[in-house]
């Protein structure tokens, strides 16, 4: 009969066993910022948990070539240094499912007995549950009889597929990212290369702003933000002419101006890309003063984006010890730190300032 509406009488219970898969799944999710070996650690954890294993291995192949690496770690053995254990495979030896190690043949067993070698008194592992093509957990399991109910079949299963797919777009999210900076880097580089002397200067503002916001606590992903802020932060500049760009005199006022539009241009630009919002906003302000003397609004101290503050003395620093077809680079110590911190509750942030000057050894 062709289902045509829904029966209102109470679904029945989940089993013990549902009921702790779906907790699991709940408690286990990772974070968006999450590397690929964070989410790892933290699955291997909740996996040791989710089936009471008294160890757990996790190996992980998060490249895609065929190098297994320990990844994590869980319960007995947990804490070990994990850096130099990697096992060479061939392809047709992964798994293509959980299984019972002593059920295991071939290849396939010959890879988790070399996978189980973590220690002399350690005994072969339980069994191995693939995490789709990224990794294997390898379970050590004990119990009164040696047996465990096949009730547990399809949780590990179920469990292996969840794994996986959470640990593929973590991955996913971890290359496009990384393609997101190499290509930010590469347009840095292209606007900075109209310009003379100016070659590697939006990577140079990034590593300083990157090591500045890292110094002052900020999160991973902040950091990040103002990174790619930093690289893209000239990425206006493209609309200014190269007679202007490469003029050895004075700015008129007329180009003067043409120059400082072209940072609200270029953050207009990055405002139309979906999810640069925050980036755009970085880089529309990164010209105000902690005075109140700056452009394009006049905002003054804390009214200021973090961001933006941090982008400002990053890129002073970075543009005084820049060569110049006018001048030399100033030193580092005595010319552009001292400006720098000359400048601290005038043009630029004085807690940003004294953390750009203590990540660099200096104090204010």
């Amino acid at each position: 009969m062709n289902v045509s509406g829904w029966n209102f009488e109470p679904a029945p219970p989940l089993s013990p066993l549902a009921t702790r898969l779906v907790n699991w799944m709940q408690n286990s999710a990772p974070a968006p910022q999450e590397s690929a070996e964070e989410v790892a650690a933290r699955l291997g954890e909740a996996l040791c948990e989710l089936f009471e294993a008294r160890s757990l291995a996790l190996w992980l192949c998060l490249d895609g070539g065929n190098s297994l690496h320990l990844g994590h770690r869980a319960g007995e053995g947990a804490g070990e240094d994990l850096s130099t254990a990697s096992v060479e495979f061939e392809a047709d030896d992964f798994p293509a499912g959980f299984q019972w190690t002593l059920a295991s043949e071939g290849g396939t067993r010959d890879l988790i007995t070399r996978l189980g070698l973590l220690g002399e008194e350690i005994a072969a592992p339980s069994l191995f549950l693939p995490l789709g093509h990224l990794g294997i957990a390898l379970f050590w399991l004990e119990s009164e009889d040696g047996l465990l109910s096949d009730d547990w079949q399809p949780i590990f299963e179920a469990a292996g597929a969840q794994s996986a797919a959470w640990l593929e777009m973590a991955t996913r999210a971890e290359h496009l990212n990384r393609a997101f900076r190499q290509f930010a880097r590469v347009i840095s580089n292209a606007v900075d290369g109209r310009e003379p002397g100016r070659d590697g200067f939006g990577e140079a503002v990034a590593y300083y702003a990157g090591l500045t916001a890292r110094k002052m606590g900020l999160g991973e992903e902040e950091a990040q933000k103002i990174e790619f802020a930093a690289l893209l932060h000239g990425i206006g500049r493209i609309a200014i002419g190269e007679e202007i760009l490469q003029k050895q005199g004075a700015l008129s006022a007329p180009e003067l101006e043409q120059v400082r539009a072209a940072t609200a241009l270029g953050a207009g630009w990055i405002g139309t890309v979906d999810g640069l919002e925050e980036v755009a906003l970085l880089v529309r302000h990164q010209g105000e003063k902690f005075d109140g003397s700056g452009v394009p609004a006049g905002f003054a101290g804390p009214e200021i984006p973090l961001g933006s503050r941090i982008l400002a003395v990053a890129a002073r620093f970075a543009a005084m010890t820049a060569r110049r077809a006018d001048r030399a680079p100033l030193s580092v110590v005595g010319g552009a730190m001292e400006s720098v911190a000359q400048e601290a509750g005038v043009t630029l942030d004085p807690g940003v300032v004294a953390a750009f000057l203590s990540a660099m050894g200096r104090s204010l």
